[in-house]
Order: C-alpha cells, then structure tokens, then sequence
C-alpha cells in the first residue's frame, strides 16, 4: 500500500468500522477488563447485568477512532493500553450501556468503569513487575469521581 501524504482534512480517509471480527475481539477484550465483575458488585447471577451491545460497538468505535488519532496528531504513536483502558471507563460513564434491576444504571456504570480501570491498573503493573499501592480513600475518591463528577 502506497502511502499518501495528506494535509487538509479532505484529504485523509473517513473513517470506517472495523469487520464483523473485530467487535468479537473487543468483547473479549472488555471481558478480561471485568472478568471479576459479579464478584466485586455482589452478584450472584451474572445475567442480572444487561448491556446494550450497540453502545459498546460505539464505544469501540470510539476508542479506534482514539487510536487512530494519536497515530496521526502524536507521529505514529501508539495509544497504549492505560489510555485505551481509561478511554474505555470514559465511555462506559458517559454511554452507560450497562443496566441492571438491581441498582440504578448511573450507580451500576460507574462501578463498571471503576472494576475496569482498577482491573487495568493490576494488569499493567503485573505486566510490568510492579504492585498497586493504592490507599482506599483515594479509590474511594475515584469511584465519588467516576458516579457525580463529569471528567469530561
């Protein structure tokens, strides 16, 4: 594939969703982000959670339009997995595709999005030979953050 400069917004290609292959790929993805979500809200029965797979598809959509951003406006660099993670938790806050009988989606999302950004943060420190020290007033203060602040 050749590659062609481009300078003006006409110029770049619009941008089109990935294949059928590629949604599977990130439910996965989001899977392992809150592969102890039933544990950590109390669930017994995990078909409590209900989701709304349109608006996880565009939260997806959304975060590889991220992707692709940061390739083009930050020369070729690549959004890593704490940005994608934190983009992720984001989007769960603003969409809320997460609903559930038991409590209040507004309530319910932001506690997904906190169970996966603290996930993430386990994640990249096992990656990376580190450990989590994080006091719990302070995730206290971010679960306050993600349910009545706009992050925006």
């Amino acid at each position: 594939m050749e590659f062609k400069e481009a300078y003006t917004p006409e110029e770049f290609p619009v941008f089109v969703l990935p294949d059928s292959k590629v949604p599977k790929a990130w439910m996965d993805k989001l899977q392992g982000y809150l592969h102890n979500i039933t544990a950590a809200l109390g669930i017994e029965n995990p078909g409590e959670i209900k989701f709304h797979r349109s608006i996880l598809y565009e939260i997806f959509a959304r975060v590889e339009k991220r992707r692709v951003y940061f390739h083009i406006y930050h020369n070729g660099m690549e959004m890593g997995e704490i940005n994608e993670g934190a983009l992720i938790c984001f989007w769960i806050l603003k969409l809320m595709p997460f609903q559930s009988n038991i409590m209040s989606a507004s309530l319910l999302n932001s506690k997904i999005a906190y169970i996966a950004f603290v996930n993430l943060l386990h994640y990249v420190a096992n990656k990376t030979g580190k450990k989590v020290n994080i006091k719990k007033e302070l995730m206290d203060n971010l679960l306050y953050a993600f349910q009545y602040r706009d992050l925006s």
